[in-house]
């Protein structure tokens, strides 16, 4: 079977970063040596005051490193990211890619061949191994939302990797390691920043991608290796667990269907309160709970605001 023709896309690469220089250098260094196809490289630095844009510039000269003075968050970054790289490179796909993975040398062009084979592809994602276990998978197909237990999962989690996951398939992705076209980000406004820091805004994204009428593909051949590290790691405190509580009830009412809700309602939440409550209990933390449900008061107050 012939290759699928890659000639006709214009690659653009955004990565977020905030005061990790050598994470950001070790991995900007190995996208750069990938051959091909050819691509744009866009930093975004959400306020480091480590010097990354500095050493940035010295080390890759090729890449456009931008410094924004504030922290705009994860959705934030990459939504003024993408509207700088389309007006700086004016890419057909873009590829966001976190700063702390390691990619195999056809990591680009597998992510690209399924846009080339159908106009319906909108989004395509990655398989993705632990950096310091290599053998174990991270991500592989996108992941698994439990509506009723409010949590999500990457498929295939902690799993050995020996190809049980190595399918392509329609999947749910993250926004860690994958391409979207430009067109479709500019169609949905990007990544929805009423989730805050702490929101499914990556998983939201691509349901809404789904929405719109395109595919989101898992695709097995393309692999990364990552180190899941966090540039913001919270604790679970009253302020924590408001945030949540409100942006899953959003993400919630947004996606799931209807039968999903009411077992969430009836099944989840008094389940949900039991266990949190005696968990945090017994770490003398009650005022967690407590931002649980002033999340959701949060929620119910903003009710109103018309779903995406």
């Amino acid at each position: 079977m012939a290759e699928p023709d890659l000639s006709r896309f214009k690659v653009a690469v955004v990565m977020l970063t905030l005061n990790q220089r050598e994470k950001t250098l070790k991995c900007l260094g190995n996208l750069l040596s990938l051959k091909e196809p050819a691509f744009d490289v866009l930093l975004w630095d959400n306020g480091s005051d480590d010097g990354t844009v500095e050493a940035v510039r010295e080390a890759y000269p090729s890449v456009h490193a931008h410094f924004h003075p504030e922290n705009l968050g994860i959705a934030g970054g990459r939504n003024a990211a993408g509207r700088l790289t389309i007006e700086t490179f004016a890419p057909t796909h873009m590829l966001f890619l976190d700063n702390d993975m390691e990619l195999e040398p056809e990591f680009i062009v597998e992510l690209l061949k399924p846009f080339a084979k159908s106009d319906k592809v909108g989004q395509t994602t990655a398989k993705l191994l632990f950096y310091y276990d290599r053998e174990r998978i991270n991500d592989a197909g996108g992941n698994n939302i439990s509506w009723i237990f409010a949590t999500t999962k990457p498929f295939g989690l902690d799993e050995i990797d020996r190809g049980q996951h190595d399918t392509p398939k329609k999947c749910v992705a993250g926004g860690g390691a994958m391409i979207v076209r430009t067109d479709v980000f500019r169609q949905l406004d990007g990544f929805d920043e009423v989730y805050g820091f702490l929101g499914p805004d990556d998983l939201d994204f691509s349901l809404r991608i789904s929405k719109a009428g395109y595919d989101v593909l898992y695709v097995p051949t393309a692999v990364a290796y990552h180190e899941v590290s966090h540039t913001y790691s919270p604790d679970y405190d009253e302020v924590y667990a408001r945030s949540k509580a409100k942006s899953w009830f959003i993400f919630l009412r947004r996606h799931a269907p209807l039968h999903k809700r009411l077992g969430f309602y009836f099944i989840g939440i008094p389940y949900l309160a039991v266990s949190v409550f005696v968990r945090q209990a017994r770490r003398s933390n009650l005022r967690a709970f407590r931002g649980l449900t002033r999340g959701m008061f949060d929620y119910l107050k903003s009710f109103p605001r018309a779903p995406k």
